[in-house]
């Protein structure tokens, strides 16, 4: 009798157990390859926007507000003696600023500047729903409910973005403040600690920030770097808020709660829209924590600050420095190191190398 050929029960047990093998080897390797794809367009979009806020500099002698607490134009201040104007106005935020420099053009001729944001309504609704894929990293899916561990070791969640108000408009990107906690006092000298101004509607000359602003040197200060959409925080203020200083915050400190649950609004979710500059966690981020610091982030007023930078790229963030360099920097960075990167002139300059 001729015997069949083959394979027996064993033998395909045998195959399907090496292919297992080789899978579960090969799938650590193409997820590193994916996400050192996503990192690079992300490094990428840091680059261009570094590349933007320059040409915005070289046209209007001065880097893009971060935001303007008042319903005149951005780029035509009548300062001073401006008309005061409603609290909660033409807060829209510096990434708005400089859309013509990212191949934006169309996009940036849709927003009226001088519109004042209460209530919303249908106000440069084109704008602030659009998705700019500049602004977005693709290791992020903007999603929200992002899964933390709190400083007291409970598991908490972040919020969901606005996506009725803001459409698909978040943003990975985000202003450098400095080593404050909180931005956009009416004393000029207390404006920003970064390069990005915060002003409010006075009769004060606010003043402006120029390349010559960074006298720490451009390549040794931090322009932007990224935030995590939805991210945990505690909609609290921090205990050490104090005008443009570092307060006594430490290291290990940032006067955020330990504990708590995380904000759930959504208007108020960290990165929920790169065109409203109301929250500062839409705008700006503070080196008074570490990157993806173990600390909670907190804010409950428009001018606090207590937000890290933040990625989903295990172990690092990316930013980008005045001189349109971009560099990726660990989580174990030297808290020193870190807050005076993100200062433009507190006369200790820092370097990325180190």
């Amino acid at each position: 009798m001729k015997r069949r050929s083959g394979f027996t029960l064993v033998e395909l047990l045998v195959v399907i157990a090496i292919i297992g093998v080789l899978v579960g080897l090969l799938l650590p390797a193409v997820q590193s390859a994916r996400e050192a794809a996503r990192r690079s367009s992300c490094a990428n979009n840091l680059k261009q926007i570094g590349l933007a806020t320059q040409v915005f500099h070289d046209a209007r002698n001065q880097f893009p507000e971060g935001r303007i607490r008042s319903n005149r134009a951005a780029n035509a201040p009548k300062w001073p003696g401006n008309p005061s104007a409603p609290w909660n106005s033409q807060n829209i935020g510096w990434l708005a600023r400089i859309l013509p420099h990212m191949e934006e053009s169309a996009l940036h001729d849709t927003i009226d500047f001088e519109r004042q944001i209460p209530g919303w309504g249908g106000q440069n609704i084109t704008a602030r729903k659009s998705k700019v894929a500049a602004y977005r990293c693709p290791s992020d899916g903007g999603q929200g409910k992002v899964a933390w561990v709190a400083p007291n070791g409970a598991k908490v969640r972040g919020g969901v973005p606005d996506t009725n108000r803001f459409g698909s408009g978040q943003t990975n990107y985000v202003g450098s403040a400095g080593d404050t906690l909180q931005v956009g006092s009416n004393i000029r000298n207390n404006l920003s600690k970064g390069m990005f101004t915060s002003h409010r509607y006075t009769n004060v000359d606010p003043g402006k920030h120029t390349m010559a602003s960074a006298s720490d040197g451009t390549s040794k200060t931090l322009l932007a770097s990224e935030v995590v959409i939805g991210f945990p925080h505690r909609q609290v203020n921090s205990a050490y808020r104090t005008w443009g200083t570092l307060g006594n915050a430490t290291a290990t400190d940032n006067g955020c709660p330990t504990s708590g649950n995380p904000a759930t609004n959504g208007r108020r979710q960290t990165g929920a829209s790169w065109f409203e500059g109301y929250m500062p966690n839409h705008i700006f981020f503070s080196t008074v924590m570490t990157p993806n610091s173990r600390l909670y982030d907190c804010s409950a007023n428009s001018n606090d600050v207590g937000f890290a930078s933040r990625s989903k790229h295990p172990g690092l963030v990316q930013c980008v420095a005045v001189d349109g360099s971009v560099h990726s920097v660990q989580d174990s960075i030297d808290w020193f190191i870190w807050k005076n990167l993100g200062c433009k002139d507190d006369a200790e300059p820092a370097s990325f190398d180190r």
